[in-house]
């Protein structure tokens, strides 16, 4: 049986009013929002791991920027099994803890692996005081998940100065607060404590390109077959000749290459991420 939880919140931004710029505030206000909403959804899969979620703006307030809002979870919606003992309240609770929990980690400033473990650890030892930890569709939090939401709550902050800070209020008025400063996680570290087993290989392939980046610096958008994918090209030589103009792409062409790729692996064989790059360019196929 599915389980719907309405979680209200509201986000208070405090600022200077003679600001600059006070487009930045508003795309900072709504990262946040957007990242808070999915920090909730990877709250939400430790008590089932099909979440549904969907955010609504309830009211503005004047003076200092605050949007009311309320998160809509929709939990187990595909009709899996499910332990009814556990109501909507506790599952409100659970969320709006954790979720002080993990705000609270940015504002202190912690960024380490071993404090991020500690931080789902805390979130697990919450699930176990509720009653969440009994139900057999329980699962610890994915630390993983977790850090790229507290990575993204962080990207939304790093928008504002040093004289600005957000207020986050729970349902039952609890307060934390966010500025600017603090370290990221970085997420390789994150991978690499997961890793029991990495898996390297080379392949040659085609991929059809969709755009080149012409930049020199980042990836390129490629299909290969009915699957898009976008992968960095680290044949500098290559590269090299393609900005200086001795090597012509054009719609429709495809590159055969050799690609390097690595998969990383949890104890439990699940798949935590893959990584492909372009090792060699060997041929350009026109359409």
């Amino acid at each position: 049986m599915k389980k719907e939880v309405v979680n209200k919140f509201e986000i208070k931004l405090e600022f200077n009013k003679d600001t600059e710029e006070p487009s930045r505030l508003f795309r900072s206000f709504a990262d946040l929002i957007d990242s808070i909403k999915e920090l909730d959804t990877t709250l939400a899969k430790t008590i089932n791991s099909s979440v549904s979620s969907k955010i609504y703006l309830d009211d503005i307030e004047k003076g200092s920027l605050i949007g009311k809002l309320w998160n809509h979870l929709v939990i187990n919606d595909d009709n899996k099994l499910d332990d009814n003992k556990i109501g909507e309240e506790t599952i409100n609770e659970f969320i709006e803890e954790s979720r002080s929990k993990s705000i609270e980690f940015i504002e202190s400033g912690k960024s380490e692996v071993i404090d991020l473990k500690e931080l789902a650890n805390n979130i697990d030892l919450l699930a176990e005081q509720k009653g969440i930890k009994e139900t057999f569709n329980y699962a610890e939090p994915n630390i993983l998940d977790l850090a790229k939401n507290l990575n993204d709550i962080n990207d939304a902050v790093s928008k504002l100065t040093d004289d600005e800070k957000f207020i986050i209020k729970d349902s039952k008025n609890t307060t934390e607060e966010i500025s600017k400063g603090t370290e990221k996680i970085n997420l390789e570290d994150v991978e690499n404590a997961l890793t029991t087993e990495e898996i390297k290989s080379e392949n040659i392939v085609f991929y059809k390109i969709k755009r080149p980046d012409f930049l020199g610096d980042s990836q390129w958008d490629f299909k290969h077959g009915n699957k898009s994918l976008k992968v960095k090209i680290l044949h500098e030589e290559w590269l090299e000749d393609f900005k200086q103009g001795k090597v012509i792409v054009v719609p429709g062409d495809s590159l055969k290459v050799k690609i390097k790729q690595c998969f990383k692996y949890n104890k439990n064989g699940y798949l935590i991420s893959e990584k492909t790059e372009i090792i060699e360019v060997l041929e350009i196929k026109r359409n």
